[in-house]
């Protein structure tokens, strides 16, 4: 009876160990089953932010490329005043007045992250200096704005309404119908400054578009996988 009770004994053991262990291995194919595809939707968003946010970094290149002209307009501008009609380029003085009130603005598109930061799936992607970085992403878009907005104002509300007065829409004058002498005013000169300024404050050494710059780059690094580096 000894005999058989210690054969029963270890071969419910035995029993219990096989079970146990068809738990964990269970439990084991389980965990790998959901971080395959945990893994999988992680490549996917991955995927959509680094294509999302290079077409974004093309937008602001676009964006800051019509900056450079405004701000390189307005400095050809500056160093020409006190302006005289009689002896300056007409022509050249109103391709740069033109190029000066282009007013454009960065205006990203967020779809990829909008939908997904207070949602379950924000959680998927591992890396956390990437979520730091798409988290703080809508601010500083907002804080950049800011300064480009002032740059339009200054466009929209106080050199259109001055130069609809005086000048041809085109800036073209061969048409006698514009009033030349207005570009030797004070007037003229103190609206082509004020738009210096706020295309300077733009590119400010500490401002807002470093920034932005640096951090979209290093999202679109982050989110580059190793099928896109093939």
């Amino acid at each position: 009876m000894e005999n058989k009770t210690g054969k029963y004994f270890k071969y419910a053991i035995g029993e219990i160990i096989l079970v146990m262990i068809g738990i964990l291995l269970a439990l084991q194919v389980n965990n790998w089953n959901e971080n395959r595809r945990n893994n999988i939707k992680e490549q996917s968003l991955l995927s959509a932010i680094n294509k999302e946010f290079k077409a974004n970094k093309i937008q602001l290149d676009n964006v800051l490329y019509h900056h450079d002209k405004a701000l390189e307009s307005c400095k050809n501008l500056r160093a020409m005043f006190p302006i005289d009609i009689e002896r300056d380029n007409l022509d050249s003085i109103g391709k740069y007045i033109f190029l000066s009130t282009n007013a454009w603005t960065f205006n990203p598109s967020q779809g990829s992250i909008n939908g997904m930061i207070n949602t379950s799936s924000f959680d998927i992607i591992r890396n956390d200096e990437l979520r730091e970085l798409l988290v703080s992403w809508q601010d500083l878009t907002v804080d950049y704005q800011e300064d480009e907005i002032n740059g339009r104002n200054v466009v929209y509300n106080q050199m259109d309404p001055f130069f609809s007065k005086y000048f041809d829409f085109n800036f073209n004058f061969n048409d006698p119908r514009n009033n030349l002498e207005m570009l030797e005013s004070l007037n003229f000169e103190y609206l082509i400054k004020l738009r210096l300024v706020t295309l300077k404050e733009i590119y400010r050494p500490g401002a807002e578009l470093e920034n932005l710059i640096k951090n979209l780059d290093r999202i679109i690094e982050l989110t580059t996988t190793n099928d896109q580096i093939l």
